[in-house]
């Protein structure tokens, strides 16, 4: 027992005596290190620092120099300005590091140097969810569904989109492979491509009746103001008597695009006031139009923001437009956009947007002159399946794919599960339709779901169907 003790004592004297030498030894050292660089090998010029911002050096210094892990100068400068920015508490002032600022640039330019295709990740897989019309992939033969497993012979299962973006744009003229697997072929197919400039459109036009426009516009970037002049001459080349611009979903974007716009639809006089903080009109943009001689119907909803609210609010506040849909999203102030040394950007707010009759847009939204809502399974309905699917699977995408029967008239239950009524269901479609009847939820039958949907979805708008309704009572 004696030896026990004398064995405890030892170690414990031992562990002072060590901890005592380590505390002297590094304590020393530490003492010993001034926090400025050493004069004779300066890495920083102290002289030309701003005596608030030696701290900061300091701290920067002190952990790239001793901290315990790895770390770069890049990324505790990176975080620092996170931090600087996240203290102003304003959602809209952001730092981008330099790949999420090129991305920003992309939706601001409204183009890029790629293959054209929109894709998404479904269980692992990056899975094209549609080639954009007139681009390199889909002129290569990609078709919704495909799933790239390989790019340039990497391979790129359990990638996120934006590693797989990355790997897949380039340089314009230059090409890229990509391996493909799908579903109806045995072996992977390979797709070399050469890269263009692609241009994601903005603006979608088409008659929706004889007499009643229809004009979409999903962002406002570099082209919207052009392609919107394109778009309304189109229209009433054909003698339209109505117009429906939907604005549902659109998050804003450039403020001179939706100035374009205003101008090419909205009568002479205000279309938005840039203020201050304190409300003092800094700027006001015009439109020196006229009025049109038909009726117009915006719709709107709750994703329904910035840009979009300021072409909105300018109806409303002119009384030439009728809002038909769910109150705006409230975000009405104007960023502006700087790129950094180090290929990063900074967007900080600097104004806020009033409507012509100097109504304040953010923070309350608008609301709408007509309001009414979507049916609660339309979303979910419009959402589409990317992926086979056989009986006794469960699941999202099972749901969907069962509310999507309902939709159209199939009799099933929704479980989230490929029971028997499912599969019953699946194959009655099948034979409907002329496809391979077998009960599995498979390419062919996506693709003819997807076809079959659309239409129904146009009788499931209940806000473009009211639209319709108001303009032709305003026609007669």
């Amino acid at each position: 027992m004696l030896l026990k003790k004398r064995t405890v004592y030892l170690l414990v004297l031992l562990f002072i005596v060590t901890n005592s030498l380590t505390y002297f030894g590094t304590g020393a050292f530490y003492q010993r290190q001034d926090v400025t660089p050493p004069p004779a090998e300066p890495s920083v010029d102290w002289e030309n620092i701003e005596e608030e911002l030696r701290p900061f050096v300091e701290v920067l210094d002190i952990l790239g120099d001793r901290f315990l892990e790895d770390v770069t100068r890049e990324d505790l400068i990176n975080a620092a300005i996170s931090g600087m920015v996240d203290s102003l508490d304003d959602p809209q002032t952001s730092f981008l590091d330099p790949s999420n600022y090129e991305e920003m640039m992309i939706k601001i330019d409204g183009s890029f140097s790629g293959i054209g295709i929109e894709i998404s990740a479904v269980d692992d897989y990056i899975t094209v969810v549609s080639p954009i019309k007139n681009t390199p992939g889909e002129k290569a033969g990609l078709l919704a569904g495909d799933r790239i497993i390989a790019v340039d012979g990497e391979d790129i299962i359990g990638f996120t989109t934006m590693e797989a973006v990355k790997l897949m744009r380039g340089v314009e003229g230059t090409s890229v492979t990509l391996t493909v697997e799908r579903d109806t072929l045995a072996e992977p197919l390979t797709f070399e491509i050469t890269r263009g400039n692609i241009v994601v459109p903005s603006v979608f036009p088409e008659m929706v009746t004889d007499k009643i426009g229809y004009i979409q516009i999903t962002t406002f970037d570099d082209h919207t103001g052009s392609d919107f002049q394109e778009a309304l001459l189109q229209l009433e080349t054909q003698d339209m008597r109505g117009l429906i611009l939907d604005l549902r979903n659109n998050p804003g974007g450039l403020l001179d695009q939706a100035v374009k716009v205003g101008q090419e639809i909205l009568p002479a006089g205000p279309i938005t006031h840039m203020v201050d903080r304190d409300g003092n009109i800094l700027q006001t943009y015009q439109s020196y139009g006229t009025d049109k001689d038909y009726p117009i119907v915006v719709l709107v909803n709750g994703a329904s923001a910035s840009a979009s609210e300021i072409i909105a609010g300018a109806f409303q506040d002119t009384g030439t437009g009728t809002l038909v849909g769910t109150k705006t999203y409230g975000k009405a102030t104007v960023q502006h956009l700087e790129s950094l040394s180090n290929s990063a950007g900074i967007r900080y707010t600097v104004a806020k947007y009033q409507t012509p009759e100097r109504r304040d847009i953010h923070g309350n939204g608008l609301e709408p002159d007509v309001l009414i809502e979507l049916p609660e399974d339309y979303y979910l309905i419009q959402h589409g399946i990317m992926t086979d699917l056989k009986p006794e699977e469960e699941g999202t995408n099972v749901l969907f794919l069962q509310k999507m029967l309902l939709a159209l008239d199939y009799t099933v239950q929704e479980t989230s599960q490929y029971d028997s009524a499912t599969e019953e269901a699946v194959r009655s479609f099948q034979q409907t339709n002329g496809l391979p009847v077998n009960g599995q939820t498979d390419q062919a039958t996506r693709e003819e779901l997807s076809t079959q949907i659309d239409s129904k979805l146009a009788e499931m708008d209940t806000q473009r169907m009211k639209a319709i309704e108001i303009l032709l009572e305003q026609m007669k």
